[in-house]
């Protein structure tokens, strides 16, 4: 069995250089896994209104879940999941506090409020 004397290894400049280079490599292989979760994702989206849907395109990339829509501040449609896609929601789904449902052909959208929790638990909001 050979034995290699480590510190005529590294004395020499090519080993010094190659244990060095090793060193970094390790280094940045176990960095690579410590990478923390983004703590403030503001929800981004695209709306539309069609005569009976809400059209909601999540852009952040990333699935929002537990995600809570509201319409003029009144009625809310809770989702578990919301795709990062763009996702067709029934205007007849949104119900007030009462439990009535939204009547499209009555009322128009003014304005979309969109509440999803970040990866450390904070509700991150959208306004259109």
């Amino acid at each position: 069995m050979m034995r290699i004397n480590l510190t005529n290894v590294i004395s020499k400049p090519a080993g010094r250089i190659g244990s060095s280079f090793l060193l970094l490599v390790c280094l940045a292989s176990m960095m690579t896994g410590c990478v923390p979760a983004p703590t403030s994702q503001i929800p981004i989206a695209e709306i539309a209104v069609t005569k009976g849907h809400l059209l909601v395109q999540n852009h952040t990339g990333h699935v929002w879940f537990n995600a809570r829509i509201t319409i003029d501040d009144k009625y809310t449609y809770k989702a578990d999941v919301l795709p990062a896609v763009k996702s067709s929601l029934p205007l007849s789904d949104f119900v007030d506090d009462r439990g009535h449902g939204y009547e499209p052909g009555r009322l128009s959208v003014r304005k979309v409020t969109i509440d999803v929790a970040d990866t450390m638990g904070n509700i991150r909001h959208f306004h259109w």
